[in-house]
């Protein structure tokens, strides 16, 4: 339910147009200059009828506030991560359960390993998305390089204890990321801050011209996968630059993995599912942009 703005409700300003000839004659009463009377009533109509200033519209405002201030995005992470953890338990004692398509061959003989994506999964970078609204307008490569450098990225809620539940179970953790190479030492920093486990460097796989399912390819000869957790088609299965008819084909072909082996978190504010839809054009200008998501919208 929407409140009504006090300068919107009706008879306000009736209430207020009372005749200066009645006003000016209790003013004198009570000894107040005449003249002091239509000033006051200026000043009231003014702050009745002027609407609040609008700020610039952007079009991650709502996504950004739901994830940084709603309980029900709490209730939706915590109840993702109760599903992972209850995942990880049944799938520590199948040894025919793996989660990545990339796993072959006999594999039940492996030690158990999950893998998980970085941004919006383990790290909320929901600040660096108000900075864009508030500042940036738009994403660069450069401006998120600077935010990855502060090393202040909280924990997603419920993430720490899933993963130090799965670290005791002897399960190991591969994290992997779009994130530059360059961007390594910020990482693995902001990682150490959040006491999060990470026994060393071979641990974190970040981008260095290798795709994400060439990644699980490399761990799966060693270990078998239990679980894949993550906010984008890509961090699950390939295939993912493609339109978004064939990326949601994509999730329909895997339909039973997801909330079992493949266990995902939302994420409204970016990703391949909106970048696919002006052809993952990154400098192509905002406003350009706009008009092709304008353009895929149904009615």
């Amino acid at each position: 339910m929407y409140d009504e703005p006090l300068y919107t409700q009706p008879n306000l300003k009736h209430n207020l147009i009372i005749s200066n000839h009645s006003m000016n004659s209790l003013y004198k009463q009570q000894g107040y200059a005449s003249g002091l009377v239509p000033t006051l009533l200026s000043l009231l109509l003014i702050g009745c009828t002027n609407p609040v200033t609008k700020t610039e519209p952007h079009e991650m405002l709502n996504a950004t506030l739901w994830q940084q201030s709603s309980a029900e995005y709490i209730g939706v992470v915590s109840q993702t991560w109760q599903l992972a953890q209850d995942n990880l338990d049944k799938a520590l004692t199948d040894p025919l359960w793996s989660a990545a398509i990339e796993q072959t061959g006999n594999y039940s003989h492996l030690p158990p390993a999950i893998m998980l994506d970085l941004d919006e999964t383990v790290l909320d970078n929901t600040a660096y998305e108000a900075r864009i609204i508030k500042q940036l307008g738009q994403y660069t490569p450069d401006s998120f390089a600077e935010w990855c450098r502060e090393s202040t990225a909280p924990a997603v809620t419920g993430a720490k204890a899933f993963l130090d539940y799965a670290a005791e179970q002897g399960v190991a953790i591969f994290y992997y990321s779009a994130r530059r190479e360059k961007l390594r030492d910020c990482t693995e920093r902001n990682l150490h801050e959040l006491q999060l486990p990470l026994p060393n460097e071979s641990r974190l796989f970040l981008s260095n011209g290798m795709s994400k399912s060439a990644y699980r390819s490399q761990v799966a000869q060693q270990y078998r996968i239990l679980l894949l957790v993550g906010d984008n088609m890509e961090d699950f299965i390939d295939g993912f630059k493609t339109g978004p008819e064939i990326r949601r084909s994509l999730a329909h072909d895997y339909a039973d993995r997801w909330g079992r082996q493949w266990i995902i978190l939302p994420n409204p504010m970016y990703g391949h599912w909106e970048s696919c839809i002006y052809n993952f054009d990154y400098g192509m200008p905002r406003e350009e942009q706009l008009k092709y998501k304008m353009q895929e919208l149904t009615e």
